[in-house]
């Protein structure tokens, strides 16, 4: 779709023609890409441990290589203190919507409740722990 509207674009203008994306598209995309990856971190995860509780499957030994590469990727993209919440959001928060949980500045020792992944990508950027690009 987008070549075909570049395409056109340039038919009518010319090759001179510039086409960029703004930086809020690029801001709104990389939110949405960081929510949905840690939005299925965590569906894998609680499926692994539905199997574990409900039928005494154990996937520990099988799953942790690739959670080994889930980790090295995540540091690589976002940094070590990004991918370190996001195990914790993974690993650690249960319900988050029934349960408060907190991630706090150790600058300021705010403390600011999450309850959301998205809620978890706004105080992450608010922070500034994204590893810079």
């Amino acid at each position: 779709m987008k070549d075909r509207i570049k395409k056109s674009l340039l038919s009518i203008t010319g090759s001179n023609l510039k086409v960029s994306e703004s930086k809020k598209s690029i801001s709104r995309k990389e939110k949405q890409r960081f929510v949905k990856l840690v939005n299925h971190l965590k569906d894998i995860n609680s499926r692994a441990s539905i199997l574990e509780n409900d039928y005494g499957i154990n996937l520990f030994y099988y799953e942790d290589a690739h959670y080994q590469l889930f980790e090295e990727l995540l540091e690589e993209v976002y940094g070590r203190d990004v991918s370190q919440v996001i195990f914790w959001w993974v690993y650690d928060v249960d319900d988050p919507k029934n349960k408060e949980y907190k991630v706090k500045d150790e600058k300021t020792n705010e403390e600011h409740t999450i309850r959301t992944t998205t809620q978890l990508y706004t105080i992450i950027k608010k922070l500034k722990l994204f590893k810079e690009k």
